[in-house]
This record gives structure tokens, sequence and C-alpha cells, in this order.
């Protein structure tokens, strides 16, 4: 009998390699590189199509592999597969460390950003995590970001770190609820959550206005993988001088759903 697979996140390239986070069995995760053109971007999209084209995952533990075209009959075959030590956060800080598995994913509001639900919470949370290798950097500073601005009512709460097999590849983080992206009529409220930033001697470094989440009379500032410690007053008050800019653009750039559907 088959192991059972189940693709958890894809980034897919048409002109390239292509990658995959797989749950095999219900209890490992695997990450599989597909090299260019073995496959068509359509059938590497719709996950019931590229479980049957795969090639029978070999047993073992391991947690990288690459599936390649055999050189002897043609057909997809796993070139490589190896247990290797993947990149992780590098500087925990918070006592609360949540494994991958117990969470269960809801809404997804971006890519690799989840409303969650776990039995070590009673209410939902966002989870941000690193769906590939090639994302830890960003999520390993914005795990430091949120140290920085621990208590200080600037950001959501932060609740702990989000583990997989041991390493650490993200966080968890208080869901706000009933929120709206600002705009220039809330430029009172972000004006006073970004002060509170800046008095840090922090800049956030992306304020576009899908990053102020208003609620309640006031403003959270979230997406905080941009944020630099120790900043001069002449990058602070660029920062401040161009909020009125940044809440009145209508383009969408920047934009994620993290307000409530």
């Amino acid at each position: 009998m088959a192991t059972p697979l189940q693709l958890l996140q894809a980034s897919i390239d048409e002109d390239d390699d292509s990658h995959f986070r797989f749950l095999v069995g219900g209890v490992s995760i695997k990450y599989v590189t597909i090299t260019r053109k073995l496959y068509k971007t359509d059938d590497m999209s719709f996950e019931p199509t590229l479980i049957l084209l795969l090639p029978t995952f070999p047993p073992g533990d391991w947690n990288d592999g690459r599936i390649s075209r055999n050189p002897q009959d043609g057909r997809p075959f796993f070139e490589r597969v190896e247990k290797r030590a993947m990149r992780a956060v590098s500087s925990p800080w918070h006592p609360v460390r949540i494994d991958y598995s117990n969470l269960e994913l809801g809404e997804k509001l971006h890519p690799g950003v989840y409303e969650t639900t776990c039995t070590a919470f009673s209410s939902t949370l966002v989870v941000k995590f690193a769906r590939f290798e090639w994302e830890v950097d960003a999520i390993d500073h914005e795990t430091t970001a949120y140290q920085w601005i621990e208590g200080q009512n600037i950001g959501p709460a932060f609740h702990g770190h989000v583990s997989e097999h041991g390493r650490i590849i993200g966080f968890l983080i208080a869901k706000v609820s009933n929120a709206s992206h600002a705009s220039l009529h809330d430029i009172a409220a972000c004006e006073m959550v970004l002060s509170n930033l800046h008095g840090l001697g922090i800049t956030h470094g992306d304020i576009n206005r899908y990053n102020f989440l208003v609620h309640d009379g006031r403003a959270t500032l979230i997406d905080f993988d941009s944020a630099r410690n120790g900043q001069d007053a002449r990058e602070i008050e660029g920062e401040m001088h161009s909020l009125a800019q940044q809440l009145g653009d209508d383009s969408g750039l920047g934009g994620v759903t993290w307000e409530d559907s």
C-alpha cells in the first residue's frame, strides 16, 4: 500500500526547478525539488494529478530529495534523497514552542501566513512560517523584530515559535479581529503607532497602508521583516514623512488579506 502523501506548499516555476513541501504518512515533512520541464506546469499545480505522476517516495529518514528523469529509461525517479540540517530561526527568544503538526491551518492570508488553531490556545491565532529554506532569513529577522517590540502594543502579541521536526521555522501571533487596512482617514492612529516604534529607535521599512490594521480606534503594525533597529534621526524622520503618501496610495501594491473575511 502506498504511503499517503499530502502536498503542503509548492513553488512552481515553468522555466526552472520547482519546489514542494510534502507531509508523508501523516508524520514526516519532506522537501522535494522537481527538475525543470519534467512535468507540465498545470500537472504540478493540481495536487491529485501531481501525486499520481510522482515516483514512489523512498523509505527512510530523509528530508530533502530531488526528482529527475532517469537517463536509462526516461522515467521520473528520485535522483537523490538525503537527511541534512536545514536552516532555522537562529535566535528563538519566547518560551513557547509549538510543533507545526499540532496546528490546524485555516484561512490563507498570504503565502506562508494562515489563521490557525491548536489545542494549546483557546483563540484563533495567525501563524507565519518559512515554507521553504530560502524564506527562513526573513522569518528569522521578523522573529527578532518582535522581540524588540515585545510588550509595547505596536504589533500583534507574540505567542510563540513554530517548529518542524525540532527546527524553528515560524511564529504565532494574535489575530487582530474586526480590523481594516488603513487609509488617510486613519493617519492619526497610524502616526501614533509608528511614533511608538520610532521611539524605540526602530524603523518599520515597509509602511504601505496594508501593514497597518485599524481597529478599536487605534492601529496595529504588521510585517516586520524589513524593520531595522538603531536607526538615526534622519531615517526615522524620513519614514514618518512618507506616511501620508503611503496611506493615500490605492495601487494595491504590498496588499495582503489580513483582515477578517
